[in-house]
């Protein structure tokens, strides 16, 4: 199990790199257990997300099954969790990143906390109206922007890799992402 001090010394770690500080990725375990561990990174964003999805459902025009829709987030929820990193496991032997594939994973995965924690906020004050359209788009806009930013310095920082090669990896994490949420999106309705 992770202890309350590992989670907050992970966090202090993203919160250096979202400095752009690569001191950051020295506070993260990047043995095998800390790798397997920083997936709790989706426990600890999971209650702020389950929070947007309730308001999400309650929005439908024509409500769904609310366990059908549960299920699907759910399963798209771990899908988006585990995908990049699978995907990232051949992709850092190809580029001959093997040896710092953990590091680049742990230090991805509590940053994501940082990121979640800056996008669903907005996504949330979006959704119940608080927000006018145009300025949750521009805030959604700079959040994006900032995390794009965020994990480009976290790829090109963890994996030791040129800018351009840290580049394309961001855009097949963007990509893989907008894929899970276009067939998660489709299955609900």
């Amino acid at each position: 199990m992770i202890s309350l001090g590992e989670v907050l010394t992970a966090l202090y770690g993203a919160y250096r790199l979202a400095r752009l500080d690569a001191g950051g990725l020295g506070f993260f375990d990047i043995t095998d257990q800390g790798f397997w561990r920083s997936f709790f990174a989706a426990v600890v964003v999971a209650p702020l997300y389950v929070i947007l999805l309730l308001i999400r459902y309650s929005n439908f025009p024509e409500p769904i099954p609310l366990f059908r829709f549960i299920a699907l987030e759910a399963i798209a929820y771990v899908i988006a969790w585990v995908a990049f990193p699978l995907l990232m496991a051949s992709l850092a032997r190809m580029l001959e990143r093997d040896e710092f594939y953990i590091r680049y994973i742990v230090a991805y995965n509590w940053a994501a906390v940082l990121q979640n924690f800056l996008y669903i906020p907005i996504a949330i004050l979006a959704a119940v109206g608080v927000l006018s359209i145009t300025l949750s788009n521009t805030l959604g806009l700079l959040a994006l922007a900032l995390i794009v930013v965020y994990t480009w310095f976290i790829t090109r920082t963890a994996l030791e890799v040129a800018a351009g090669t840290a580049a394309g990896i961001v855009g097949l994490d963007f990509l893989l992402n907008v894929f899970i949420n276009v067939f998660t999106e489709a299955a609900i309705k």
